[in-house]
């Protein structure tokens, strides 16, 4: 076995490991987008209020680095 060969054994290795690595990650965003999906059609399906959200006042005196904020 030639340096050539080795060196094509060890691209081809490579090309398969980053091929089925890629092809796991596009399974799980796929199952992700899935998941997402049936949440939302449960929750259309279950008819669930959700108020809106509301926004907080904005405290003018910015809290002292000893201050506890809650």
């Amino acid at each position: 076995m030639n340096t050539n060969d080795a060196l094509l054994t060890g691209v081809l290795a490579e090309v398969e490991y980053r091929r089925e690595e890629l092809q796991r990650a596009g399974r799980s965003v796929w199952v992700d987008r899935a998941r997402r999906a049936g949440k939302r059609i449960r929750a259309q399906r279950a008819e669930v209020r959700v108020p809106a959200q509301e926004r907080r006042e904005v405290r003018q005196t910015p809290a002292r680095s000893g201050d506890v904020t809650r």
